[in-house]
């Protein structure tokens, strides 16, 4: 059989990422398990029409009619029941010779091939009219095309257009996302979607409009996911399966997990736009811990978070000086990076850290240089000179230091947490280090790290963080915190996991998990920093 071999740059281009021919069949199995679509045949429900919008050479749609061919469809009868689109012409013509030498491996004539609707076109923008509401199971691996980086970015006029056909997508919304919603176009009442995505759709912000829409038109019934590498995208993935018109009694979701797609147990589905990184907590290996009981309210009450953009990254980098670098003023404000901060500590002058590029050790501002430069960066800073906690991101477990005097300055992508009465400095420090803390955010990003295993935190997740029940447990946190954030060695040892346990009591009952595994989780990466 022959494939094209575009360029490496040219795939990434076209966000193009072949599927493993196992792993496809393994999806269309799953996918077609929980499909509710018109057709049967015998005592199996099977779909009549199944659909790959964005086909390449036409790998799922193989392994569809492989399934169809396992369920007992005879082979003359299942070419029909396919249809694909792709923007490729190439892509679409090589679909054609696989399905060429499919009939010949049956030994069925060649012509039966030709019956398989294969369109050169795109999907997202030329729909086929005449396939609205037809289709019974849509399966595919559609283009990952990230919108903040340039070389996948799509054109001005592409983005218009999808705009016009979707409205209400961001700019940002990944192009493989959009297809979900293409999907709900074209299935049939009681119809499925599965299209593989990009583990960052279930928790990024850039995605959440199109959570919510699929949860308003359709319910989602199966959620696949990995960690594993299974081609080329260089990011873990995953694959919602959606279910539309006739709804089902049971509202759980099935949860599936690596590349035998093994079963786990089923969990409740999500609402509205809320992450659905917490479907995948048990299949990733975290702690299970309810949400937050009757919670007294969110840290957004008790504090503001910020954080700085490119801007301030930049003018702060060019006004920083380090130690033993000409016009190095000790009295000067220090410069703290994410890399700086581990749990209650900042290692600021303790060891060398990059910054834009460079190794510092204690870097400070030239606050005469940046008002020169960047006045309104300037005046950031000033507003930034306040007791605060800082907050690192791209990190396993929550990493938090308090500024108890205002001294600091963060540096992007530093979160900065500014409690309302500065005396509530150690509270938030202290409700931010709580391992129920940690690994709700963790679940709520699974996804969203640059490495396996990191969570993004950002300003407005950590405005949602659920503020401790048990105010007694959590003021003695609070003064733990205060001891850890000054001790060392073995001391640091001890006070950290104190700190955990009194957090842990001061956040409620863990309905789905004892403190002791939750502990030991919270512990084991905190105390790797």
């Amino acid at each position: 059989m022959i494939e094209r071999a575009p360029t490496r740059e040219a795939r990434r281009r076209l966000g193009v990422h072949d599927t493993p021919p196992d792993l496809a069949m393994t999806l269309v199995r799953f996918a077609a398990s929980l499909s509710r679509g018109s057709g049967s045949v015998g005592a199996n429900r099977l779909p009549r029409l199944i659909c790959d919008p964005a086909c390449g050479n036409g790998r799922f749609l193989l392994a569809a009619a492989d399934h169809l061919l396992h369920c007992g469809v005879p082979p003359e009868g299942i070419c029909t029941r396919l249809v694909g689109f792709d923007v490729d012409p190439g892509a679409v013509s090589d679909a054609r010779i696989q399905f060429a030498a499919w009939c010949r491996r049956l030994g069925i004539a060649e012509r039966h091939a030709e019956m398989v609707d294969l369109r050169v076109l795109d999907a997202l923008t030329d729909l086929p009219a005449d396939l609205l509401g037809r289709v019974d199971l849509v399966v595919g691996n559609p283009p990952f095309l990230a919108q903040r980086m340039r070389l996948t970015r799509r054109s001005t006029t592409q983005q218009r257009r999808i705009a016009e056909r979707f409205a209400g997508v961001s700019g940002l919304t990944d192009t493989a996302s959009v297809f979900l919603l293409l999907a709900l176009d074209l299935l049939v009442d009681g119809g499925s979607a599965m299209l593989i995505q990009p583990m960052s759709f279930l928790s990024t912000r850039d995605s959440a409009e199109v959570r919510e829409r699929l949860l308003d038109s359709g319910r989602l019934v199966g959620l696949w996911g990995s960690d594993d590498r299974h081609f080329d995208a260089g990011v873990s993935v995953c694959a919602p399966v959606i279910t539309v018109g006739a709804r089902r009694e049971d509202p759980l979701v099935q949860i599936a997990w690596g590349a035998a797609a093994d079963l786990l147990d089923p969990v409740a589905s999500p609402v509205g736009r809320n992450s659905w990184g917490p479907l995948l907590s048990a299949a990733v290996g975290l702690p299970m811990v309810s949400a937050a009981p009757v919670a007294t309210g969110c840290l957004g009450s008790l504090a503001q978070s910020t954080a700085g953009f490119r801007d301030e990254f930049y003018a702060l980098s060019a006004a920083a000086v380090d130690v033993e670098e000409s016009g190095y003023d000790e009295s000067a404000p220090a410069l703290v990076t994410v890399g700086m901060i581990d749990p209650a500590r900042n290692t600021w002058g303790v060891r060398d850290h990059r910054l834009a590029g460079r190794n510092v050790l204690a870097p400070r501002l030239d606050l005469r240089a940046l008002t020169a430069a960047a006045p309104g960066v300037a005046r950031w800073v000033e507003r930034r000179m306040r007791p605060k906690v800082l907050v690192a991101t791209q990190t396993r477990v929550v990493e938090a230091v308090a500024d108890p005097t205002g001294a600091l300055v963060p540096v992007t992508p530093t979160v900065s947490v500014e409690p309302h009465d500065p005396e509530d400095v150690w509270l938030v420090l202290a409700a931010l280090l709580s391992p129920l803390t940690s690994v709700r955010l963790a679940a709520e990003g699974i996804g969203s790290g640059r490495a396996a295993g990191a969570q993004r935190v950002s300003a407005s997740a950590l405005a949602a963080v659920p503020l401790p029940i048990d105010q007694s447990a959590w003021r003695r946190g609070a003064v733990l915190a205060k001891r850890l954030s000054g001790a060392d060695g073995g001391t640091r040892s001890d006070l950290l996991g104190r700190l955990g346990r009194t957090m842990c009591a001061a956040g409620g009952q863990l309905d789905d998990c004892s403190t002791e595994n939750l502990l030991g989780w919270w512990l084991e990466r905190a105390q790797r920093t």
